[in-house]
């Protein structure tokens, strides 16, 4: 039976923008893309568990709008279940993201019914999950289900309250780590997210830098991170090393970036084609 995750976060409907800088007062400014889709950290990363193989849930909390009605139905038609998403009375979480021609981002975000989410809404689902993934959400609502084989928490802008949750994996991106004592984090596995560095991992015992899966063009940076922990994740639940898990990891979110949206991840045989292109180098000691 394949392991189960349940991502716990935000359901963004997230609205995409190309533009080359911000209009002036009273400007206007056309665009050869704007397009919505589904989105948030916690949505990435159950599509992305979704095409890897595994089984995956999302636990989130949404407002009640047609929209937000559909762009669920098309996650769910990618086999994400939304069994533990709860319709609210609030404003729906959205991210409005401007997309500059390098790939990179900035983006405005409006929270909503996102920020409900407790640990007592996780707590009702223990026993259920192989794999449970704390994604973009404050430290207060991770808690440890004492029956899931692996615990991971990536706290993107909550990083500051990091060093007492206890986890198995935490994710952090290179600015977030610099900000840290790392030697004070709980977590048995720290990961850093280098961007095109490449990504290290820091345990007890070893500390093992991986670099970046080379590519030509970078598209959309959305969701990079997200795909880096679910493949991450996966490769750990599937009994792989550190090693191998790194390289599947900075090789899956190499191909996001070539993609638009959060959740046009890779598949398993999509990064097993491209390794055969070129393998990272994963160094070890």
């Amino acid at each position: 039976m394949k392991p189960i995750h349940l991502s716990v976060g935000r359901f963004n409907i997230d609205i995409i923008a190309n533009i080359e800088r911000l209009p002036d007062v009273d400007e206007f400014m056309t665009t050869d893309l704007l397009e919505i889709l589904p989105g948030g950290a916690a949505v990435n990363y159950a599509v992305t568990i979704v095409k890897l193989g595994h089984s995956s849930k999302l636990l989130a909390k949404v407002g009640k709008s047609p929209l937000t009605q559909s762009l669920m139905e098309s996650i769910a038609e990618i086999g994400v279940g939304l069994d533990y998403v709860e319709e609210v009375n609030g404003p729906q979480s959205m991210a409005l993201i401007f997309l500059r021609k390098n790939g990179k981002i900035s983006m405005v975000r409006k929270l909503g019914a996102s920020t409900l989410i407790t640990a007592e809404d996780v707590k009702k689902y223990f026993g259920l999950f192989d794999v449970i993934h704390f994604a973009s959400i404050p430290s207060n609502v991770v808690i440890r289900d004492p029956m899931a084989r692996l615990i991971s928490y990536d706290p993107g802008p909550f990083s500051k309250d990091v060093n007492e949750v206890d986890v198995d994996v935490l994710y952090l991106n290179e600015k977030e780590s610099n900000l840290i004592d790392l030697s004070k984090v709980r977590a048995k596995i720290i990961v850093i997210k280098m961007g095109e560095k490449g990504a290290k991992v820091i345990t007890e015992s070893q500390e093992c830098y991986a670099e970046a899966y080379k590519i030509n063009n970078v598209l959309d940076t959305t969701g990079a991170g997200d795909v880096f922990d679910a493949t991450f994740n996966y490769s750990i639940a599937e009994g792989l090393s550190i090693e191998e898990s790194l390289k599947l990891a900075v090789t899956s979110s190499a191909l996001k970036v070539q993609r638009l949206g959060g959740i046009n991840s890779p598949t398993l045989n999509e990064i097993k084609e491209a390794l055969k292109t070129y393998t990272p180098k994963v160094e070890c000691k």
